[in-house]
């Protein structure tokens, strides 16, 4: 019964433990961006300089290898002034729209780049890869925060899902809740066990004790018997020398 016990404690941890491994780093990333985001700043929230961004549509969904489907998590390096000059056509980049309520961000491929007479790039034309147009306004530098890197498909579902409040609660709250009574039950049926197995022991040894006791009575109820009737307890006994005597005879005869 205790390494069951064990057994059923160490599922419980275990379940516990990939549940926090799973959603605890989605979480943090989530409370870190939301924090930063709160800023105000135009650039997006980042971790050591790399932007996670939930992607909403399907504008650069495609065949090529930095295309990337709409519900995709995708990060993108924070780009200083200095790095936005080294930018290309073809480089798949992320810019800001500016509007009332904030900014908006949008990750499109480089079209064409628009110089100065300097030589330098002062804004880009961009394009979706699934878009048949180019995006209306071109893109002034400044607008530009980073570059893209990588992502992970169908991850931006769950990021944007856990970006509510609500939902943040209720995927925290309810794997400990579930957890707490899982441990309340498991608890709960080890010790009534226990209980019933303590109350079996517990007969059995009074059954014993009482057959201990039997047999004691009976024991000395024999002795009493001899006591009070001691001769005849003496004449049923065969006396030594008379068998020796009828031994030695047949041994003459």
């Amino acid at each position: 019964m205790e390494r069951k016990h064990n057994i059923g404690r160490i599922i419980g941890w275990a379940v516990m433990i990939v549940l926090t491994l799973i959603l605890l780093p989605i979480l943090v990333m989530n409370i870190i961006l939301i924090a930063k985001g709160s800023s105000g700043s135009l650039v997006p929230p980042d971790i050591g300089g790399v932007a996670p961004l939930n992607v909403t549509s399907g504008s650069m969904e495609g065949d090529r290898e930095d295309s990337f489907p709409q519900g995709s998590l995708i990060f993108v390096d924070i780009l200083s002034d200095e790095e936005k000059l080294s930018l290309a056509v073809d480089d798949v980049v992320t810019y800001y729209i500016e509007e009332q309520d904030g900014a908006t961000y949008v990750t499109h491929r480089i079209i064409s780049v628009n110089y100065n007479s300097s030589g330098e790039p002062v804004s880009f034309i961009t394009r979706g890869d699934a878009n048949d147009s180019n995006d209306p306004d071109p893109v002034p530098l400044s607008n530009v925060v980073g570059q893209y890197q990588s992502c992970i498909p169908v991850v931006g579902y769950i990021v944007g899902w856990l970006q509510n409040p609500v939902v943040i609660g209720f995927v925290v709250g309810v794997p400990v809740v579930a957890f707490i009574a899982y441990d309340v039950i498991r608890i709960t049926l080890y010790n009534r066990r226990l209980n019933e197995q303590t109350a079996n022991d517990k007969a059995l040894a009074d059954k014993d004790e009482e057959i201990a006791r039997l047999r004691a009575m009976l024991g000395e109820g024999a002795a009493q018997s001899c006591e009070n009737g001691e001769q005849s307890c003496a004449e049923a006994a065969p006396p030594v020398e008379e068998t020796a005597d009828v031994a030695s005879d047949e041994k003459a005869q």
